[in-house]
């Protein structure tokens, strides 16, 4: 199954952040999902690695 990838704006949305915040976390959280860089202009996260992320954050909080 090919992978599903989030762009900035989707994972604004999903969070209600700006897309400030989204490359803040991407830039100093260490434990957040590294971007892809599909094209020169076209840099997205893969869905299946933010869905993991969400995930540890819930265990963590358990």
């Amino acid at each position: 199954m090919p992978d599903t990838y989030l762009s900035d704006k989707d994972l604004s949305n999903r969070y209600s952040i700006t897309r400030n915040t989204v490359w803040r976390w991407h830039r100093e959280r260490a434990d957040f999902p590294r971007a892809v860089k599909l094209s020169p202009n076209c840099t997205r996260w893969k869905l299946s690695e933010i869905t993991a992320w969400e995930a540890s954050k819930v265990e963590v909080a358990a």
